[in-house]
């Protein structure tokens, strides 16, 4: 299945010190440098010291029919990094897209309310467009501002969606996966009156606390702001969050029904030698095991896929390449999960088993 990498985006682009040929900080007002010697520099960069972006879109083996969603501050050097690297991936998938989060940026008060409110907005927007093309949505949320990054870790949580990221000191991708959590998005849209009432107009802080003695305990979703000397209550950032997650939030899938094939009846592979990397008949034999696999097979067409990933969501069938690079066993894997978030259900659980 193809993927959308909705992707956040920092300025270590321009800050990372190695051989890059310029030197830009933000506190010492350096003009930006010359976008082509940039780019220039980029095609033989070593992606994992480049940029944090990077770092997180090379370990994610970007395809030609995946795409890229760039997210970036509202700040000029947000909108420079981000260019640069919808430039430097533009070849490299079907499509690159840039997004600015308005208000986005290192005013305070701002960036607190309409700044992540804006990445809220963004974000589900193109959560919304991957769904209706039929792709994976997927977070890298390495770059950009930390509080940035901690509501898109949240949204992802709620929302069924994993979530990647490498620290600065880590050599290794974490991955933070799909996580088994049960909230009450019911209870928030009972309360849908009062959220659309909120977000109709700018609404005074005393209309706001008349409204709010009836539901006392959403006072904490929202925050007052002062303009021209008067105070107006808003949905908080967080409240913003929980409301608009809320409508796209979907139930979780259960684990598929168990095969009535047994593991030997399962495995399409026992006959099957040649050159097959170290352990792969254990590796194979795991995969029988797992009670909603119905069948394991040879497939030369998933090879160029990422380890693990979803062929069909309706059939329930999966990709999986055993071994390491040069010496790859491309495997299918039927199984008897029934639309796109059992199958991956059941795919996110086979990336968990170690190769």
């Amino acid at each position: 299945m193809s993927r959308l990498l909705i992707t956040t985006v920092g300025t270590s682009l321009l800050t990372n010190r190695d051989d890059r040929p310029w030197t830009w900080s933000p506190r010492n007002d350096d003009p930006l440098p010359n976008p082509d010697d940039v780019d220039s520099w980029l095609t033989n960069a070593d992606p994992i010291k480049a940029s944090a972006e990077m770092n997180t879109l090379h370990r994610r083996d970007i395809g030609a029919t995946d795409r890229i969603s760039f997210l970036h501050s509202d700040t000029l050097e947000g909108k420079y990094c981000s260019e640069r690297l919808g430039t430097y991936y533009a070849n490299k998938c079907r499509e690159v897209k840039q997004c600015v989060l308005k208000s986005l940026n290192y005013g305070d008060q701002s960036f607190a309310q309409s700044g992540l409110k804006s990445l809220i907005s963004v974000t589900l927007q193109e959560i919304r467009s991957a769904r209706s093309l039929r792709l994976m949505p997927t977070f890298c949320a390495t770059g950009g501002f930390k509080a940035e990054i901690a509501f898109l870790n949240l949204l992802g949580a709620l929302l069924n969606i994993e979530v990647y990221y490498i620290h600065e000191l880590h050599r290794e991708e974490v991955q933070l996966p799909r996580l088994p959590l049960t909230w009450d998005a019911d209870y928030v849209l009972q309360h849908q009156d009062f959220f659309e009432w909120l977000k109709e107009d700018l609404r005074k802080s005393p209309e706001v606390e008349n409204r709010l003695k009836a539901c006392p305990e959403l006072r904490p979703l929202v925050a007052n702001v002062e303009m021209d000397g008067e105070s107006y209550t808003d949905l908080s950032a967080a409240g913003e969050l929980l409301y608009e997650a809320a409508k796209e939030f979907r139930p979780r899938a259960v684990w598929p029904q168990s095969s009535p094939n047994s593991p030997e009846k399962k495995n399409g592979l026992s006959g099957v030698e040649h050159h097959r990397p170290n352990g792969w008949e254990q590796y194979v034999d795991r995969l029988c095991k797992i009670d909603c696999v119905s069948y394991v097979r040879y497939n030369n067409d998933v090879r160029s896929r990422s380890n693990v990933n979803v062929i069909n969501g309706e059939e329930g069938t999966i990709g999986v390449c055993f071994g390491p690079t040069g010496n790859v066993l491309p495997l299918q894997v039927d199984t008897t999960a029934k639309g796109i978030e059992q199958t991956e259900l059941v795919a996110d659980h086979i990336r968990k088993i170690r190769q």
